[in-house]
């Protein structure tokens, strides 16, 4: 890998980092429940690279993040790892098929969908293996539709604002990235 695709890679892996600091910061009506801003790293790396370059964004966020706020190994950090891991499986299928047809937004939506039912799914394996925790899912179908919106709006916002140096999505600014 190239030193200039390093050094992208490495500034989206910290950007994310750092969103998932302030996220373990706030206060929430639900304390499982974030915004997942961590995740728009991931989309631009997606967006901007490739999946497989877009899942050690996704790794390097989770695992310093979940060091950093002292969740390491933990039930919480099995969940980011679990639901960040499903995200960016069903993001890299929508981008492939959909994009650029499909937008930031509509590919978070997807991705936080993703998430949200496979935290659902491990906790309910894993933990509560009892059927009431479905009723949990109004909650977290709406809150995706919410969270990925919000994300994939920081996402669309990032990307506008690489495309005003002359930088975008397109094979242009993976071009630029390569020659760099």
């Amino acid at each position: 890998m190239e030193s200039s695709r390093v050094t992208y890679l490495a500034l989206l892996a910290a950007g994310g980092l750092v969103l998932f600091v302030f996220e373990s910061l706030l206060a929430y009506p639900m304390p499982w429940m974030r915004l997942g801003l961590g995740n728009a790293a991931t989309l631009l790396a997606l967006l901007l690279f490739c999946p497989r370059e877009a899942a050690l964004v996704t790794l390097i966020r989770v695992v310093l993040g979940s060091l950093v706020v002292g969740r390491l190994f933990t039930p919480t950090f099995l969940l980011s790892l679990s639901g960040g891991l499903a995200s960016l499986l069903t993001m890299s299928l929508v981008v492939k098929s959909f994009y650029p047809q499909l937008s930031p937004i509509g590919i978070s939506i997807s991705g936080a969908l993703a998430h949200n039912l496979t935290q659902l799914t491990v906790v309910y394996l894993l933990w509560v293996k009892k059927s009431q925790i479905l009723s949990l899912l109004p909650i977290l179908l709406f809150s995706s539709v919410v969270t990925g919106f919000v994300t994939g709006a920081l996402t669309l916002l990032v990307l506008q604002k690489l495309s005003a140096f002359g930088l975008s999505s397109t094979a242009n600014f993976k071009n630029i990235v390569r020659d760099i």
